[in-house]
């Protein structure tokens, strides 16, 4: 059974999902032009059929589900869904004792953190990172793109289990985290994370200016209304503070290559997939005015395997479960994303965005 069934008020089962109707962006209150049709959820399963449109004002580009789902019926995208894993400690080998030497002094001198040796030297270890550009968008990730400040508190909204919550903390951040799924919060507390379950920040009622950063990655694609989040968010950091926020890019190389089938889009679960342009009026919208965004080519292997293999009628693997040569053709898309960025700076895969209050 479809979604659009269940919007038509015709009998529906416990697994369909209800919409609502779309057709007007909700930014710039354009209506949308048709980008896509008939999609179905190839990766987990969910039910229905979904449509996609795109905002036509070249200052926003926004793209969005029409119909999109009820807010009641959302969960349902998610019975199998695989996000949320316990992760594992790399096998420590001499190789990775220096690539996390390199990662250290990269962090000591790019952002400040006292984890690598002491200037100069620092320095010099850290510009080798410059020559593997696709570990260091990792990284910089792994940092969520913040300079130091030791004590400071910092609020990771949709922190999955943890992993990227652990590693604020680990740089002196005194980090917590929100997650409205129960398994999720269950594996990040057993690694002694703070991690309140609730569906949004506001449910915990926290005073304004609480939080000296405020960071959801792969979270903002999920909501239907975004634009609260980021009012909440605006509303905890303290003056000054930053807000992170990586997301897909409607506009990257991959979208552009493989159109309906990248692997950015996942209907029915990216509810909005964001351009450049209308992050920018998104965060306008809700109070923010210096805002340094670009796009990276972080994870560019990853949407490029996956949209082949999507583009192939085939299920996309695990990295580890990945052939050598689709492994060659992930690193090998990476690095030309990574030339075009070059001469073209919004074609990169994700979106990175740190705003100030």
């Amino acid at each position: 059974m479809s979604a659009t069934c269940a919007l038509q008020g015709t009998e529906e089962s416990a697994a369909s999902i209800r919409t609502r109707l779309c057709p007007k962006c909700f930014l710039c209150e354009r209506q949308g032009e048709l980008l896509y049709e008939s999609l179905t959820d190839r990766l987990y399963g969910a039910p229905g059929t979904w449509n996609l449109r795109r905002c036509p004002g070249v200052e926003c580009g926004l793209v969005w589900l029409d119909p999109m789902p009820v807010e009641e019926d959302i969960g349902k995208a998610y019975l199998n869904y695989h996000t949320h894993g316990q992760g594992s400690e790399p096998v420590r080998t001499q190789i990775r004792r220096v690539g996390r030497a390199v990662k250290s002094n990269y962090l000591s001198f790019k952002y400040g953190y006292s984890c690598g040796l002491r200037r100069p030297f620092n320095f010099v270890i850290g510009l080798m990172m410059y020559l593997l550009p696709g570990v260091r968008a990792n990284v910089n990730h792994g940092a969520c793109h913040l300079s130091a400040r030791r004590g400071g508190r910092l609020l990771d909204i949709g922190c999955g289990s943890g992993e990227l919550l652990n590693g604020m903390r680990r740089l002196g951040w005194e980090a917590e985290g929100t997650d409205s799924d129960p398994k999720a919060v269950e594996i990040a507390r057993g690694k002694s994370l703070k991690v309140h379950l609730c569906g949004t920040p506001a449910e915990l009622q926290l005073a304004s200016g609480t939080f000296d950063a405020v960071v959801m990655s792969h979270v903002i694609e999920h909501l239907s209304d975004p634009l609260a989040l980021l009012r909440e968010s605006h509303r905890l950091l303290n003056p000054g503070g930053s807000l992170v926020i990586v997301t897909p890019n409607g506009r990257s190389l991959g979208h552009r290559f493989y159109g309906a089938n990248w692997r950015g889009l996942e209907p029915p679960r990216h509810l909005h997939v964001f351009s450049p342009q209308s992050m920018r009026v998104l965060l306008g919208e809700a109070g923010f005015r210096d805002v340094r965004l670009a796009t990276t080519i972080r994870g560019a292997d990853f949407y490029f395997t996956s949209s082949r293999a999507l583009q192939q009628a085939q299920l996309p693997v695990t990295a580890a479960e990945q052939r050598w040569r689709e492994r060659i053709w992930g690193q090998a898309m990476l690095g030309v994303e990574w030339g075009w960025l070059k001469f073209e700076d919004e074609v990169g895969e994700e979106i990175a965005v740190v705003a100030r209050r």
